[in-house]
Formats: structure tokens, sequence, C-alpha cells
């Protein structure tokens, strides 16, 4: 019997082709290279996820932050307008019994401590077109006539305002939350 020589599969050619076959050290190289430029990639959208956060976190915090400008703008704007008091007295439970229009009830602050501040009258105010109440407060210390500002904690405004300060049209004002009220102090 003859022993014919048999044809090679496909598969068998391809291998022996490309068995044959093999980079040089300068193609290795540069398919490295290139491997390594493709992790390198992965920078460049970290750094930018980073700078997306930061710009969508200050884009957020930078209304409210207007937003206490404008209270403090019109609180300012209220302390210069030196409108009379409506009530005079030393008493927050008298001034109370005489601003109950009011939606809240009024809170001696602990931040004002009475053995530093004397109540002196009140009188309504609004602030964001809401009825607020305008105390005229002094400090035993100095003697300096002070406004203070209750209301209701605006709309919106969700977090605490733990302290916020700004100057208004030669008005210092400082604004933070008590008791879930707004209170502001003007000088």
């Amino acid at each position: 019997m003859d022993k014919q020589k048999s044809t090679p599969t496909l598969k068998e050619s391809l291998s022996e082709f490309y068995g044959e076959k093999s980079l040089s050290s300068e193609q290795l190289n540069k398919l490295q290279t290139q491997t390594n430029k493709r992790k390198s990639t992965v920078f460049p959208y970290a750094v930018a996820a980073m700078l997306l956060v930061l710009v969508l976190s200050a884009a957020l915090l930078l209304p409210i932050k207007s937003r206490y400008f404008d209270i403090s703008a019109e609180i300012a704007y209220n302390h210069n307008s030196q409108m009379q008091m409506e009530i005079a007295s030393h008493s927050l439970e008298d001034i109370a019994q005489y601003l109950n229009r009011l939606d809240f009830s009024l809170i001696a602050s602990q931040q004002l401590p009475a053995k530093d501040w004397q109540l002196l009258g009140a009188r309504y105010c609004s602030i964001e077109g809401k009825i607020a109440a305008q105390i005229s407060v002094k400090n035993r210390e100095t003697n300096q006539v002070y406004t203070l500002y209750q209301a209701q904690k605006p709309d919106g405004i969700t977090a605490n305002i733990e302290q916020y300060q700004a100057n208004v049209d030669g008005v210092s004002v400082t604004l933070w939350e008590e008791n879930g009220l707004l209170i502001g102090l003007a000088n």
C-alpha cells in the first residue's frame, strides 16, 4: 500500500504559517508603549469627574449663600429705616402678647443672654414678604442699640443656618437659626 501524503487542514496550515512569524523587539516595544498609554487615560477622566463634582457643589451652595445675602439686605434696609417701635417694653412676654399676629412664638435667643442684652421694644416687619418681628435690643456693656429679627425660616432653606455674616449698606448683619426660626441681628 502506498502512503499518500495527506493534505494539511486549514488550522494546521495557519498554525504553521503564523508559528514561523515573530515580532521584532522594536515592534514589541511599540505595542507595549501603546498599551501603557491606554492605561493612563483614566487620570484625565478622574480629574474631570472631580472638577465636575466641585462645580456642581459650588452651584448648589451659591444660591443658598445668595439667598442669605438677600435676606441680610432686607434686614439692613429695615434696620436703616429706623421705624418707630410699636411697643416699648423690657419684657419678651409683653412684646409677644402685643405681636400676636405672628405665625410663630418669639424666643429668648441663647446667643443674646438677658444679662448682656436688654429688650427695648418691638414692631412688625416683613422678611421675604412674610410677617416677622423687629425687636430693638441694647448691649448692656456698650450701650449700643441693635435690631434683632425673628421670622419663620424661609421656604426652600432646609439646611441649618449655623451662622452667616454680611455687611450691607453699612450695616453688619448676622443670621443664624434657633428653635427652627431665622434670627438676624443688625448693627
